[in-house]
C-alpha cells in the first residue's frame, strides 16, 4: 500500500503536541562561555524542575546539588563531538531520586557549529527508545534548516544578481565592471600581462529613438548586448552595459591587435543584424568601437578608461561605424 506523506501542517501539529503533551521531558539549551543556557523546555521538564526557565545556566541547576556531578560533561562532549550523546542521570528532585536515561542532540548550522543541542530524559522503567523519538524530531528540524538555509541562499543569489546586472540588457552593470577593472587591472601588473578594453558606441542611437520610439530602442539595445556577449566567452571576459548606449567589453591578456579584431567581429557582427536606422549611411544600426591596451606597470583604471575613451572618439570623429586603437 502507498504511504500518505504528512503534509507541513499535519507536521507541524504534530510536534506542536508532541512537545506539549508528552509525558518525557524535553528541552532545547545553547552553548555559551563554559556553560550551556536553557532556551526552552516542555511541561514535562517543567513539571519535574520548574527552573528550567529560559536564560537558566545548567551550572545553576547543578550548583543546587539535585544534579550529580560531571552531568556537564556529557553536554561539552555533545558539543566537542557533534554527534549524538546519550547517558544516565540521577536527578534529586523534591526529595525523590530519578534514574534518567538522558539523549542529546547537536543541531549544527550551515559552517558546521553547534548552534543549539536538543535533550530528553527517559525514565528507564518506562524506557520506549528514546532515540526514535528524538531523532525523528531532530531529522524533521534537520531538514527544515536546510529547506530554509536553500532558499535564503537562493534569495542572496538572486538579490546579488540584481545588484550587478543591468536589467534591460541582462549584462553586468557599471557597478560589477568598475569592480571588474580594478581586480584586472591588478592581476595584470602581477603577471605581467596585457589588459585590453573595448569601449563600444551605438550610432546616432538618441536620433534613432526618436525616430522609432523607446520600446524599439529598447530592443535595438538588447540585441546589441546579446552579440556583445556572444563575443565574449573566455571565464574572464567581462561585458558590460557602461551607460545608455554605451558599453564595454574587459579582455585581459590580448594584444591590440588581437583586441581589435575582436571589436571588428563585433562592429561586423551588429551590422549583420540589419536593424533598420535611416539617420546611418549605411541605413541600418552601426556601432562605433576604441580600443586600448595597457601593458606598463604603472597604468590604472582610469588610464584604461580614458585612452579607450579618446580612441572611441576619434572612430566617431572619422565617420563612425569603424574601430580605432588608441595613439
Amino acid at each position: 500500500m502507498k504511504q500518505v506523506p504528512f503534509h507541513p501542517e499535519e507536521l507541524d501539529l504534530f510536534f506542536k503536541q508532541l512537545w506539549k503533551k508528552s509525558l518525557n521531558p524535553f528541552w532545547i539549551c545553547k552553548p555559551i562561555a563554559d556553560d550551556f543556557e536553557m532556551i526552552l523546555a516542555n511541561p514535562a521538564a517543567l513539571a519535574l524542575d520548574p527552573r528550567q526557565k529560559p536564560g537558566t545556566k545548567f551550572s545553576e541547576l547543578v550548583a543546587s546539588g539535585k544534579y550529580p556531578d560531571g552531568i556537564l560533561d556529557g553536554y561539552h562532549k555533545c558539543l566537542a563531538d557533534k554527534m549524538p550523546l546519550e547517558f544516565e542521570q540521577t536527578p534529586v528532585i523534591n526529595g525523590k531520586e530519578y534514574l534518567f536515561r538522558t539523549f542529546l542532540v547537536p543541531i549544527v548550522d550551515a559552517e558546521d557549529k553547534v548552534t543549539h543541542i536538543w535533550g530528553t530524559s527517559h525514565n528507564l522503567t518506562d524506557f520506549i527508545d528514546p532515540q526514535r523519538e528524538l531523532l525523528m524530531i531532530n531529522q524533521y528540524l534537520d531538514a527544515k534548516v536546510q529547506e530554509r538555509t536553500a532558499q535564503l541562499n537562493d534569495a542572496m543569489r538572486r538579490l546579488e544578481k540584481l545588484t550587478i546586472t543591468d536589467e534591460l540588457t541582462q549584462l553586468a552593470n557599471r557597478r560589477y565592471f568598475d569592480d571588474a577593472l580594478k581586480r584586472e587591472i591588478g592581476r595584470a601588473k602581477r603577471n605581467n600581462q596585457p589588459l585590453a578594453l573595448i569601449y563600444f558606441d551605438i550610432d546616432y542611437f538618441k536620433t534613432f529613438n526618436d525616430t522609432y520610439g523607446h520600446t524599439a530602442g529598447d530592443k535595438c539595445l538588447r540585441r546589441v548586448a546579446q552579440v556583445l556577449s556572444r563575443h565574449a566567452q573566455r571565464a574572464a571576459d567581462v561585458v558590460a552595459r557602461y551607460g545608455g548606449e554605451e558599453f564595454v567589453m574587459l579582455l585581459p591578456n590580448l594584444t591590440c591587435k588581437q583586441a581589435l579584431q575582436v571589436a571588428e567581429r563585433v562592429r561586423t557582427a551588429v551590422t549583420d543584424l540589419a536593424i533598420p536606422n535611416a539617420d546611418t549611411v549605411a541605413g541600418i544600426v552601426t556601432i562605433s568601437a576604441g580600443v586600448a591596451v595597457i601593458k606598463e606597470s604603472s597604468a590604472s583604471a582610469d588610464t584604461l578608461l580614458k585612452l579607450a575613451d579618446n580612441a572611441l572618439y576619434q572612430s566617431k570623429s572619422k565617420g563612425r561605424n569603424c574601430s580605432l586603437i588608441a595613439d
